[in-house]
């Protein structure tokens, strides 16, 4: 897994997936998480990213991928367009399968929606060949159905989490055991990646996205 800017992930010819988000999609190592991978799954194979590229690898010869944390996109809602420098690096016309799940680190609304809609407008244009699906705010409904009326308006596809989203039962909690990178066991005691999808939430994230790309 490559969450750096600078890394070129193509394969002209092959299938290539991009999948851009904030932690739910890749979260570096820190001292509350463990793993370079999905915030809070339990190891790298169970985040909702692994689970849809193991299905296009059985699908696929030639694949290849990257998840990117692009909550700096969330973030800076004084000028998000600023950020798009960063993005084009991993942009392009060969792109097939682009998942996109930011919104949960949005904080001020006033422009999200425009915003929102001038970032899947740009990926569009440099990206004409891909397939590109959103997924849902796992907190917030607010931020999803702002979401879901920017993805009926410019024709993508929306996986919906309103069944998930606030339920504890999809959520890792506090005590749960993770694998790190180190190969220990860790438990999960920070209050923020308590509430990040837990496994169960990830495989049904994966199997939506999975069940739009057939």
């Amino acid at each position: 897994m490559q969450i750096n800017s600078d890394f070129q992930f193509l394969i002209r010819g092959g299938y290539n997936y991009l999948a851009i988000g904030n932690s739910i999609t890749v979260h570096p190592i820190t001292d509350f998480w463990w793993g370079e991978w999905g915030m809070a799954a339990t190891k790298a194979s169970s985040d909702y990213y692994h689970l849809v590229l193991e299905d296009l690898q059985k699908k696929y010869n030639n694949v290849n991928s990257v998840a990117w944390n692009y909550s700096v996109w969330e973030n800076q809602a004084h000028d998000r367009t600023e950020t798009y420098i960063q993005l084009d690096e991993f942009l392009d016309a060969d792109i097939n399968l682009i998942t996109i799940q930011l919104s949960e680190n949005v904080s001020d609304l006033t422009s999200f929606g425009i915003d929102f809609e001038s970032l899947l407008g740009h990926i569009q244009d440099i990206c004409p060949n891909a397939r590109i699906i959103v997924i849902d705010d796992f907190w917030n409904g607010e931020k999803s159905e702002i979401k879901r009326n920017v993805c009926e308006k410019k024709g993508i596809c929306f996986i919906d989490l309103s069944d998930l989203r606030g339920k504890e039962e999809y959520m890792v909690g506090i005590g749960t055991a993770v694998e790190g990178n180190d190969g220990i066991e860790h438990i999960v005691e920070h209050s923020g990646v308590a509430v990040h999808p837990n496994d169960n939430a990830m495989l049904t994230i994966a199997e939506r996205i999975i069940d739009e790309v057939e």
